[in-house]
């Protein structure tokens, strides 16, 4: 199982070394994007009057980055493979659902955590959030973000079957996030039914985390419980995506 995984995730990483525009787009846009949230929060200057600091939010606007960008990428990326027959021809030899699900997951894991990182240097440096305290805790959070992110995508993408089909699955999941996460409101200000439907939301508990150690400086070991929960969505999306694999379209 092992040596099965590992050549799909080379086989992916290979992919994306060689598409050399796809690497320079990949490293562009995050940061295209923090740069310009960076100038259009700067512009408003009543966010200042409010006591509002920008630097308290760069890094929840950082992990909603992080979500969307793994999530349509290993979304993509996938369905692409699936049109072009790379899939198919994984189970003429013998691979099964669980390792492609897993060696897709550990070969879009490698180009989103280069990603994450980009993500957090910039936010260190372009909004001046002191990250070096907490970078282990944060680190680990984005990562794991990043990973259910892409485990988010592969499900997604098997109800998909060619990249236009993908479209509306975007902003269908990428809008709630944002909304429901506690990024842009505070969860606790939403309508009780949002609340509930909050919980089914990973960007929420990645949320939850940073908010905790970075705002309000709590130790990360007290948020245990969020943390351990963004792994099990993680865990229970993977284990969708093996089941609704198919084997023939």
């Amino acid at each position: 199982m092992i040596r099965n995984l590992n050549a799909i995730a080379v086989r992916i990483n290979h992919q994306f070394l060689r598409d050399r525009r796809f690497m320079a787009l990949s490293m562009a846009v995050p940061l295209l994007l923090m740069l310009l949230l960076k100038y259009v929060l700067s512009s408003l200057p009543q966010l200042a009057r409010l006591g509002v600091h920008i630097s308290d939010y760069a890094i929840l606007a950082a992990a909603f980055l992080v979500h969307f960008l793994a999530y349509v990428l290993s979304t993509i990326v996938l369905v692409r493979d699936r049109k072009d027959g790379t899939l198919a021809r994984m189970f003429v030899y013998g691979f099964r659902r669980r390792e492609i699900v897993l060696g897709y997951v550990g070969g879009y894991s490698t180009i989103a955590a280069v990603q994450t990182a980009v993500v957090l240097i910039l936010t260190k440096y372009l909004f001046d959030v002191n990250l070096l305290p907490d970078i282990v805790p944060v680190a680990l959070t984005m990562l794991a973000l990043a990973v259910v992110s892409v485990g988010l995508g592969v499900f997604i993408s098997n109800f998909a079957r060619n990249e236009g089909q993908v479209f509306p699955f975007i902003p269908l999941l990428i809008v709630p996030s944002a909304l429901l996460s506690g990024v842009v409101i505070p969860i606790r200000n939403l309508p009780a039914l949002l609340q509930w439907c909050s919980y089914v939301v990973p960007l929420r508990y990645a949320v939850s985390v940073l908010a905790a150690v970075l705002q309000e400086h709590q130790p990360f070991f007290s948020q245990l419980a969020p943390f351990l929960t963004l792994l099990a969505v993680g865990a229970a999306l993977l284990a969708g995506a093996s089941m609704t694999l198919k084997e023939q379209e």
